[in-house]
């Protein structure tokens, strides 16, 4: 398969990734450098409003994210990746706009500017309001990918499984989907949402020995953490001890929801929950970091609840 090179890539971060989950943020900027990717952050970028409005005539939740995509347009520079694949938009009918990628990492954001993306080309009235409401004339020449996207689509995972400086052999890891980046699967299209692989396969890209297991693309409880913790930590429960039960020795997911309740939540859980062993739970972008060996500084290993450095020393990745 003939791989684009990419060397410019515009990219969303999102709120969560300038916060609690910036060690998401930081390892895929530093690792994009040494695979030869600039990342350029869009400015000015706001909130995308973290959740995509099913209300069919909510016009005012879909503000957010179809100002990031307009600014995403107008900030592609003339060398920027312009992709060829318009399957899933309609800027084929306006060959005058150049189109051009925009990645984020967060799975809420991909989810919410993806589904604005494809609902704005199915209502060209939706598209004129608010376009109109904005002052914007974004006309559906960005397309939305998950750097995982990026990596399988354009980068390709065996030119990535060359740039490995310290293959994770040994390293049994449980992928984890979760719901916002495969559903709803029509929209989103990242993969099958039954039987996915890219996570998958790029774990193996890295060296890694991957585990699967039934509960990767289940539920963790999302929000529920706020108005219903007990559901929340017993979804996240199912999914951990399932993870252990496969003997795994870490999980690897891109949500900042889910590591929240999936990490963040591993004391509360072991509380409740008589027997549960604790499992590290790692972003993508922490193994990737590891496998380019990445300045441990970088990864800011402390921020993890369930502390990894055990069996980073174990397999010896780390001194």
């Amino acid at each position: 398969m003939t791989m684009t090179k990419i060397t410019k890539l515009l990219y969303y971060p999102g709120c969560t990734l300038h916060e609690k989950a910036r060690h998401l943020d930081r390892t895929v900027r530093e690792s994009a450098k040494i695979l030869g990717i600039n990342l350029i952050e869009l400015s000015n970028w706001t909130c995308c409003g973290a959740a995509f409005p099913l209300a069919c005539d909510n016009k005012m939740g879909l503000l957010a994210p179809t100002r990031i995509l307009a600014t995403a347009a107008k900030e592609a520079p003339n060398n920027m990746n312009i992709h060829n694949n318009t399957s899933d938009i309609k800027s084929e009918t306006r060959p005058e706009y150049q189109q051009v990628y925009l990645t984020t990492l967060c799975a809420f954001c991909y989810n919410v500017l993806k589904r604005t993306n494809r609902l704005l080309s199915e209502d060209e009235y939706k598209l004129r309001k608010i376009n109109e409401f904005l002052e914007e004339n974004y006309q559906l020449n960005v397309k939305v990918k998950h750097f995982l996207e990026i990596l399988r689509d354009d980068y390709g995972f065996d030119t990535l499984a060359g740039k490995i400086k310290q293959p994770l052999s040994d390293l049994k890891v449980v992928p984890y989907y979760g719901c916002q980046l495969l559903r709803p699967a029509k929209e989103m299209q990242l993969d099958d949402p039954e039987q996915p692989s890219i996570m998958e396969n790029f774990l193996q890209s890295l060296g890694c020995e991957v585990v699967d297991f039934p509960f990767k693309n289940e539920c963790c409880g999302s929000y529920q953490i706020i108005d219903n913790e007990d559901i929340a930590l017993e979804l996240s429960y199912k999914i951990l001890n399932n993870a252990n039960k496969h003997r795994a020795d870490a999980m690897a997911l891109s949500c900042p929801v889910c590591y929240y309740n999936l990490d963040k939540k591993q004391e509360q859980i072991s509380e409740r929950y008589s027997g549960f062993k604790k499992l590290p739970v790692f972003y993508f972008s922490e193994l990737l970091a590891l496998a380019l060996k990445m300045d441990l500084k970088l990864l800011e290993l402390s921020r993890h609840y369930v502390d990894p450095m055990p069996i980073l020393l174990d397999k010896n990745f780390v001194n």
